[in-house]
């Protein structure tokens, strides 16, 4: 299932009747929950409740080179097995980069990511990881940007390793957008008129949390390996510097339990490679999620 949802959106992306990328969004923030994601062989459900924040802060150095600044933060809570006790599971991840533009063609975007990501942020044993991206841009035309890159990071089960490649392309009339990155986020939508848009959007999620460490008990961490795809609908105000977003949709909802030190040998996007490792929670199924959205967007072409 997670597979063919990697597909369906490459497929949608390619085939769709496709300026280049002129903003920047410096402040986004969204809440939202999956709503009573399930436990294989049980009756028992979970909400889990997500907040994502983002802030990116890039420093102009010249015409040539930008410095990038910024913090992300995530927040999910739920039941990690059936009628559980509620934790909370936090990764904030600082980003410092560097955007340099090779030539009239190529630019490129290199951030190192480390990261703290545990329940309630707790700073006892394996909590600390660092990952980091590049990202080429080749500026085929006006209205069009290829992408071109890989993202790495240390995890709780080992080395995480995916592949990029995506595009940025507007239509002429400024009605058709597409955005992607793929395999970690793809999104395609049109203007209706006025100051509405909607769109079809695709996240897919990897990352570790370690949990807190219990006294006579295994140290273990969650790996969370969820992917949502949803239409939405956004509103656009003070001349579409802030975005207002309502989506909703489906997620995977996959957060896996395991002890510290029961490790893949290695995972690349989607596929895990050797997977022996023992399984300490029962397996969640997905369930539809509902999330609003608030983003403040710079646009470049406007003083």
């Amino acid at each position: 299932m997670k597979y063919r949802l990697y597909f369906l959106l490459l497929f949608v992306i390619c085939s769709s009747s496709i300026k280049a990328q002129d903003y920047i969004d410096i402040v986004k923030v969204s809440y939202g929950s999956i709503l009573d994601a399930g436990f294989e062989n049980s009756d028992a459900t979970t909400n889990v409740p997500q907040l994502d924040v983002s802030l990116t802060y890039p420093i102009k150095l010249n015409e040539k080179i930008a410095i990038i600044t910024g913090v992300d933060y995530v927040q999910h809570q739920l039941d990690l097995v059936p009628n559980g006790d509620q934790v909370s599971l936090n990764n904030l991840t600082l980003k410092a980069g560097l955007n340099i533009k090779h030539g009239e063609k190529w630019s490129g975007t290199y951030v190192l990511l480390p990261k703290i990501a545990s329940q309630d942020l707790h700073t006892d044993g394996d909590h600390f990881f660092f990952g980091g991206l590049a990202l080429l841009k080749y500026q085929k035309t006006e209205h069009l940007q290829y992408r071109f890159g890989a993202y790495a990071s240390s995890e709780g089960f080992g080395t995480f390793f995916t592949p990029i490649l995506g595009l940025y392309y507007q239509s002429e009339d400024q009605k058709w957008e597409v955005s992607a990155t793929l395999p970690i986020n793809a999104d395609i939508n049109r203007r209706l008129g006025g100051k509405f848009k909607a769109g079809l959007a695709f996240q897919a999620f990897v990352r570790t949390f370690s949990l807190e460490r219990q006294d006579n008990a295994p140290e273990l961490y969650t790996q969370m390996a969820n992917i949502e795809i949803g239409p939405y609908l956004q509103y656009a105000l003070l001349d579409e510097s802030l975005l207002m977003k309502l989506q909703t949709g489906y997620s995977t909802a996959s957060y896996e339990v395991f002890e510290e030190g029961d490790t893949l040998p290695f995972r690349l996007s989607a596929f895990e490679f050797g997977d022996g490792r023992t399984l300490l929670n029962p397996e969640m199924t997905g369930n539809i999620f509902v999330k609003v959205g608030l983003t403040y967007r710079f646009h470049l072409n406007k003083s």
